[in-house]
């Protein structure tokens, strides 16, 4: 015969905490598989904010603000006009090798010689955003959403550059602001329609040259 074992009390309350337990468990499980992962939901939350603060601030900014923006810009470059940066010259390939210049007329070419008009200095917006100005002419290089280039006296977001270091070690500079539209000469050393300009074609790559000091 089978013994019947008699559960104190005490022992039974614990049998129905443990259950209790169990179950509140076993709900708990459930729920974090029907709920989305909450820490990856403000990384994504937080990547997406990011990203919105980024289109606001360069790509689609509020006329409001975009003056103090440049304005802001603009001391960055009078600080920077001091010696915070280096200067060089932007040597293309194309042809018989053009050295980019901007003349005080704010045309744009190139010129196998290199020259004062050519000497330039870039530099940083952003990560990976740069902007270039002729130390002689003190003219910003543009480009208008056309892909004609220019030398601007204020600096606009016609003057906002990607500063690509492509696998030949050629460097590249697309339009920001415009994008699709590079910054290239053509083999006589005119300023080439950024639109008509592509990536993969020397009439965009260019070498950076430090200019020497003596």
């Amino acid at each position: 015969m089978s013994r019947c074992v008699t559960l104190t009390p005490a022992q039974r309350s614990l049998n129905c905490l443990i259950m209790m337990l169990m179950f509140v468990k076993a709900q708990e499980m459930c729920s974090e598989a029907a709920t989305p992962d909450r820490a990856g939901a403000v990384r994504s939350r937080t990547w997406k904010n990011s990203l919105q603060k980024y289109k606001v601030k360069w790509q689609e900014p509020d006329p409001t603000l975009l003056p103090s923006l440049l304005d802001q810009r603009r001391n960055e470059v009078t600080w920077l006009s001091k010696g915070a940066t280096k200067r060089q010259f932007l040597y293309c390939s194309i042809g018989i090798g053009f050295h980019l210049q901007i003349l005080p007329n704010g045309r744009v070419n190139g010129a196998h010689e290199s020259n004062h008009y050519g000497i330039m200095e870039l530099f940083s917006v952003r990560v990976g955003i740069v902007g270039i100005r002729a130390v002689v002419t003190q003219l910003f290089l543009a480009i208008t959403r056309q892909g004609t280039l220019y030398g601007s006296e204020t600096f606009t977001e016609d003057c906002l550059f990607k500063e690509q270091l492509e696998e030949n070690h050629y460097t590249t500079y697309s339009s920001h602001s415009h994008p699709r539209l590079y910054v290239a000469l053509t083999k006589r050393g005119g300023a080439k329609n950024g639109s008509k300009a592509r990536l993969h074609h020397p009439s965009t790559h260019f070498i950076p040259r430090l200019v020497s000091s003596s």
